[in-house]
């Protein structure tokens, strides 16, 4: 009986060592599971012909990231709508912006903004609660990042206890299976 929990033991081990390169579960999906990087683009969004357009650049986990060319007084709520909004991964509670003019923003009074040499860090949701969206202005050049969101477990803790947690299992039905066939006999 024990021989035999020894090579179920052995066996998973050595299952558990094969997977062990993946960082992720989603890694060791079908081929079919592959699914290309989004791609940055340009977008071009103007009213009127005449109109002048300033150029700012929106990464991460947004549906559509890229170079948007957008009127003068475009804010960041906006750009944020013509990019699709962020993806399910996507954390608006720490949109980063790098701003090339960061005076006009330094006016802005919220506890959802902070500016760190012209780095300012967003909580988007909070913004908008307090309804302050309409003051972010953008300056030609910006950087807009929605990083994406982090999990609560890493992916190593994760396989941590599923691998202490297979080994318990594995163990208490040996225990289990042991006892109860001492008791038939």
């Amino acid at each position: 009986m024990i021989k035999k929990l020894v090579k179920l033991f052995m066996v998973f081990v050595t299952f558990w060592s094969s997977i062990s390169g993946a960082n992720t579960l989603g890694e060791l999906g079908s081929i079919g599971d592959i699914k290309s990087p989004a791609q940055a683009s340009e977008y071009i969004f103007r009213s009127s012909p005449k109109e002048s357009l300033i150029s700012v650049q929106l990464l991460g986990a947004v549906q559509k990231p890229g170079v948007y060319y957008v009127p003068t007084n475009t804010d960041l709520v906006k750009v944020l709508t013509l990019a699709g909004g962020s993806t399910n991964g996507g954390d608006l509670s720490e949109v980063m912006i790098r701003k090339t003019d960061p005076e006009k923003w330094a006016k802005i009074q919220s506890k959802a903004l902070d500016e760190h040499r012209g780095t300012y860090e967003l909580d988007l949701q909070e913004l908008l609660k307090e309804g302050n969206g309409d003051n972010l202005k953008l300056s030609h050049d910006d950087l807009i990042y929605v990083p994406p969101k982090e999990s609560m477990v890493s992916p190593e803790v994760a396989k941590t206890i599923t691998l202490v947690s297979v080994v318990m299992s594995i163990a208490l039905t040996g225990l289990l299976i042991s006892k109860y066939s001492h008791e038939n006999e």
